[in-house]
């Protein structure tokens, strides 16, 4: 058993999270085959962490806008001691480099194609809709999941996904933001290249992937001190990232816009599954590479869009709906592909 104090001083007064998660042994890195059991436990587990977060939340221990602190430590300490750690050990090869150029590829033919469906619709709702089609949720919602069940195995695909994620999140994604923006006029919407620049440099998770490629791939290692302290902060990942989705999700939806939500939902899973599928039984790779890619490829849409909605005012209760959505139907998928699969 592990536990996590956390203790974060929020608005002039202290907020206490006491976060516990068990880290189950029997399926460490090490293991290579999951029983069925294996699986239903883990998911089961990550589940039981999720609805804790949100109980917390509803009871109002912990708020949304606390959650936001969590996140901060996630995505700037946690998350990058995990990328750093298990990025900077695995062994590198060509195939693992054509992860990130094929979320690439795949985010950019499904938004061409889903342009020519919403080509007809209003601007902000095309925009909307373009937006929530493509990039995923890694780093708060599959990280977790695919290291208790796989452990550094399997995160080193997803982490190279998460790769070519990160331009599709802060790139393509804010482009779309841009043209389709109701706030701007015709003559304003210009894309800010150096904000895009910017988001991409100061990004501490992509930074960590490229400093650990560059130690990877250098040669180099970290002093054992070094690598002490990231499996300390890397074991807190799992625990706080699974509370985050507990505390972030809503089931408060505005039911005159189900069939906006409905088309972005049908495009996201019908190619995410297609292709998903048609690269797992073709590419010439192990198992576990197209069982990653295959989930990879129907995770949620990634929290990036909520500010952006924000920013260029567009309707955030229809984002925050796709977002949720994606949440509880990802995590059901994710199960059930693990569970047909049956890979360790």
């Amino acid at each position: 058993m592990f536990s996590i104090l956390l203790i974060i001083s929020l608005q002039n007064y202290e907020i206490s999270f006491i976060i516990i998660s068990i880290l189950v042994k029997r399926v460490c890195k090490k293991k290579w085959y999951l029983t069925m059991s294996d699986i239903n436990y883990i998911f089961f587990l990550s589940l039981t962490i999720i609805v804790l977060g949100y109980i917390v939340k509803k009871t109002k221990i912990i708020s949304e806008e606390n959650g936001k602190a969590v996140a901060k430590v996630v995505l700037n300490i946690t998350l990058p001691a995990l990328i750093l750690d298990v990025i900077s050990n695995i062994e590198i090869d060509a195939s693992l480099i054509l992860l990130p150029i094929i979320c690439v590829l795949y985010c950019s033919c499904v938004v061409g194609i889903s342009f020519i469906f919403f080509k007809k619709l209003s601007k902000d709702i095309k925009g909307i809709q373009l937006m929530t089609i493509s990039g995923f949720n890694i780093g708060l919602f599959a990280f977790p999941l695919i290291q208790g069940i796989w452990g550094e195995e399997g995160l080193k695909y997803i982490a190279m996904v998460d790769i070519g994620n990160a331009f599709i999140m802060f790139g393509l994604n804010y482009i779309i933001a841009t043209k389709f923006s109701p706030k701007l006029e015709i003559e304003e919407k210009q894309v800010d290249f150096k904000y895009i620049a910017k988001k991409l440099l100061t990004s501490i998770p992509l930074i960590a992937y490229i400093v650990a490629l560059f130690i990877n791939l250098s040669g180099l290692t970290f002093p054992l001190f070094v690598y002490d302290v990231l499996d300390i902060l890397s074991a807190a990942n799992m625990a706080l990232t699974l509370l985050l989705l507990g505390i972030y999700l809503n089931f408060q939806f505005d039911k005159s816009q189900w069939f906006v939500v409905l088309k972005v939902l049908i495009i996201r899973y019908g190619f995410g599954l297609l292709v998903g599928i048609l690269l797992y039984i073709f590419l010439p790779v192990e198992d576990l590479y197209r069982a990653t890619l295959l989930i990879g490829l129907i995770l949620p849409i990634g929290m990036a869009v909520v500010p952006f909605a924000i920013e260029f005012e567009y309707n955030e209760k229809i984002v925050g709906m796709i977002v949720n959505f994606t949440i509880i139907i990802s995590f059901i998928l994710m199960w059930i592909i693990v569970l047909i699969l049956n890979i360790g």
